[in-house]
């Protein structure tokens, strides 16, 4: 899973809290990608599974090699990851 954050976001700081609470204690982990200091794979790598960062937090989610976009532009809810990740 990423969570993709830029500087002055406002909504990023309780995305990232919720992302860590609705995986702790699972095997999924988390990445936080700053949006203005992407890796360039990680950028061709969105490309390539047609995921677009239209705004911040967004958090996508890889199963099987494949990437999806979560959500993106506001605060997830806890269950709504968990339910995404399958973590109970």
């Amino acid at each position: 899973m990423y969570l993709i954050t830029q500087e002055n976001c406002i909504n990023c700081p309780a995305a990232k809290a919720v992302v860590e609470e609705a995986v702790a204690g699972s095997e999924v982990s988390f990445h936080t990608v700053d949006l203005n200091r992407m890796d360039p794979d990680f950028e061709f790598l969105l490309l390539e599974n047609q995921v677009f960062i239209a705004s911040t937090p967004s958090i996508i989610i890889e199963n099987n090699g494949k990437l999806r976009m979560l959500s993106s532009g506001e605060v997830p809810t806890i269950e709504g990851v968990r339910s995404a990740v399958e973590v109970n």
